[in-house]
C-alpha cells in the first residue's frame, strides 16, 4: 500500500525528513513514533497528498499522492491539529467530513459521538472545543471516513482512561475489516498491544527502525549484576542490580535472569535512546 524509498522533505533550508525508507501493507493497524519535532505529522501529510516530496520515491496504492484525487479520495488524514474553521461547531465539522468521503458511515459516526459523550457538546464551537474533545472529533472522522487508509495524527491527546478504552474498542472493530490504519504519537502506553508494526522516526528525521510485534519475541528483559552487554537497547544500573532490553540469545549466552518482553518494552527502549 505505502512504499517509500529514500523520501525526503525540506522546508527551505530545513530539512525534516531525510532519506526515509519503508513499505507497509494493505491493512492492520501501524504506530509512526519518535519524539517531538522529529517529523511524524510531516510524513502523514506527504502520504495524504497534502505535500509534494522534496526528493526519494513515495507511492501509495501505486501511485504518487501529492495532489492525485485517485489516492486522496482513498485516505483520510485527520487530528487534534486539523485546522477545522473555529466557529463551526464539533457537529458541523463531522457532517462537512461526511460530505468529503465516499465510504462514510453515518452510524458509526454518531455511535463514536455518543460513546465518547460528545452527543452532549455537539455545538460546542471547534476553536472553543478542549483538545480531547479535538482528539475525538478527529477519531470519529477517521473512523467513520471508511478510508483504505487512515491517519491518526496524536489521537490520543487528551483522552481519559474511558475515552481511550472507546477508541481501542472501534479501532480494533474497523481494523478486522481490513482497513490500514497509522497513528501517529511520542506515546506508546498500552497502543503496542494492538499494533502489527511501529516505524520509529529517529532525531535526523529518518527511519530509526521500523519493528513488527513478531520481532519482540527475540528480545528479553535482564536484571542482576552485569555492565551494558552489547546489543542492548536499554540499559539501566541503580546501586544494588542493572536492568537491560537485550537479545535473548545475549541474556542465555550470559546466564541472565529474564523475563519476556513484548512490542511495547522494546519500542519504550528504543524511544528511550533517543532522549
Amino acid at each position: 500500500m505505502i512504499h517509500a524509498h529514500h523520501l525526503e522533505k525540506d522546508f527551505g533550508a530545513h530539512k525534516v525528513l531525510s532519506d526515509i525508507s519503508f513499505e507497509l501493507p494493505g491493512s492492520g493497524i501501524h504506530a509512526l513514533l519518535g519524539r517531538n519535532g522529529v517529523g511524524k505529522s510531516t510524513l502523514l501529510a506527504l502520504i495524504a497528498g497534502q505535500l509534494k516530496p522534496s526528493g526519494g520515491e513515495l507511492t501509495v496504492f501505486g501511485e504518487q499522492p501529492f495532489d492525485r484525487a485517485s489516492v486522496m479520495d482513498r485516505v483520510c488524514f485527520t487530528g487534534v491539529d486539523t485546522p477545522y474553521p473555529a466557529s463551526w461547531a464539533l457537529v458541523d465539522v463531522v457532517a462537512a467530513a461526511a460530505k468529503r468521503y465516499p465510504n462514510w458511515s453515518q452510524s458509526t459516526a454518531e455511535m463514536l459521538m455518543r460513546d465518547f459523550g460528545l452527543d452532549a457538546q455537539a455545538r460546542t464551537a471547534f476553536g472553543k472545543a478542549s483538545r480531547g474533545q479535538r482528539a475525538m472529533v478527529g477519531i470519529v472522522i477517521g473512523l467513520a471516513s471508511g478510508a483504505e487508509l487512515t491517519l491518526l495524527d496524536e489521537p490520543y491527546v487528551g483522552l481519559d482512561v474511558h475515552n481511550t478504552s472507546v477508541f481501542y474498542r472501534h479501532l480494533l472493530a474497523h481494523a478486522e475489516s481490513e482497513r490500514c490504519f497509522i497513528l501517529a504519537t511520542h506515546h506508546i502506553d498500552d497502543a503496542a498491544k494492538i499494533l502489527d508494526s511501529a516505524l520509529v522516526l529517529g532525531r535526523q528525521g529518518s527511519v530509526d527502525k521500523h519493528l513488527h510485534a513478531e520481532d519482540a519475541d527475540g528480545y528479553v528483559i535482564a536484571t542482576g549484576n552485569f555492565d551494558e552487554p552489547a546489543g542492548a537497547l536499554a540499559y539501566r544500573r541503580t546501586a544494588t542490580a542493572a536492568r537491560a532490553i537485550l537479545p535473548a540469545e545475549t541474556a542465555a549466552e550470559m546466564g541472565l535472569r529474564t523475563q519476556t518482553a513484548d512490542l511495547g518494552d522494546v519500542l519504550e527502549a528504543v524511544l528511550e535512546v533517543q532522549q
